[in-house]
């Protein structure tokens, strides 16, 4: 094991995982790895319920991550940027940066994700607005980032939709409830984009580190 993976303290969280982008519902690059067309924008919101990053507490911090890729997410050259609650300590902001840079290794998509940036914008410290209600959650930073999800209804009878997919090898969840966006936005001058209508994805997640 290399000096590097010895100074990174032992890590994990669980969080609520809510997973919006600009594929078609279900998002193709769950099973085929290409999106609907032909590129890839996100916002994806982990709201920690617990964890630890060594002594330093994760619990009751949301993190957004705001992604764009001109192309399939394993093509590369993308953007990314961290949104991080703002009622953060300094080694709560350095253990977010740490794991979702992927710098931590561990489980999760961040390891593998940060190969596919070209550019990782500096993080921002915001408040973040949170509603954590399965398919039906929404969060925004006012001003800069607006998500709400909700069911699938069916059109005739008017009932809500239990759309659920598995992946039982999945790398970033295994179990997810399938839902819609009615709002997904974001606009800064690196990233803007609205992809309202389209896939989100809703699940509890846990990683821990190497």
């Amino acid at each position: 094991m290399s000096s590097t993976l010895n100074q990174i303290p032992t890590w994990n969280f669980k969080a609520d995982y809510v997973e919006t982008c600009n594929c078609d519902y279900g998002c193709p690059c769950n099973f085929n790895g290409f999106p609907s067309n032909g590129f890839c924008r996100a916002l994806v919101l982990f709201h920690l319920r617990s964890g630890n990053y060594g002594d330093t507490s994760l619990e009751g911090i949301d993190v957004i991550c705001a992604f764009s890729w001109p192309k399939a997410i394993h093509e590369g050259n993308g953007t990314g940027q961290l949104f991080i609650s703002k009622n953060t300590t300094g080694e709560q902001r350095d253990a977010v940066i740490s794991i979702f840079s992927g710098q931590a290794k561990g489980e999760g998509p961040f390891a593998l994700f940060a190969g596919t940036f070209k550019f990782f914008l500096e993080p921002q410290f915001v408040d973040i607005k949170t509603k954590i209600d399965g398919k039906k959650s929404s969060f925004s930073v006012p001003g800069i980032i607006e998500v709400q999800s909700e069911s699938f209804v069916n059109p005739v009878t008017g009932e809500e939709q239990d759309t659920k997919i598995q992946l039982p090898k999945g790398f970033i969840w295994k179990l997810a409830e399938a839902a819609k966006t009615k709002v997904m936005r974001i606009t800064t001058p690196q990233l803007n984009y609205d992809h309202s209508g389209k896939n989100a994805l809703y699940s509890i997640v846990e990683y821990k580190g190497p």
